[in-house]
């Protein structure tokens, strides 16, 4: 009776060990189907032409180096009341 039970395991583990081969087997076979079809030699060019992106506006150009800040007063613009006028050099 032990030898029946033994040879049982013997059988399910070399099962096993042949279900794992052949599914290892079917993963590593497929895949390469790509340079079958069709003829994979050809001379295809492909071009991919992109255009520039619009801006939404406008760039302005930039002040020129001796301009004034845009929140600076005037040099001859008028003193508020109460307010002393900028000494001039």
């Amino acid at each position: 009776m032990a030898d029946q039970q033994n040879n049982n395991s013997l059988w399910f583990i070399v099962g096993g060990i042949l279900v794992a081969v052949l599914v290892i087997f079917f993963f590593m076979s497929g895949g390469d189907d790509a340079t079958t079809a069709g003829d994979a030699g050809g001379d295809t060019t492909v071009t991919v032409e992109t255009e520039a992106p619009v801006a939404d506006a406008p760039v302005a150009d930039a002040p020129a180096a001796d301009a004034p800040a845009a929140d600076a007063p005037a040099a001859d613009a008028p003193a508020a009341e109460g307010e002393a006028a900028p000494a001039s050099n």
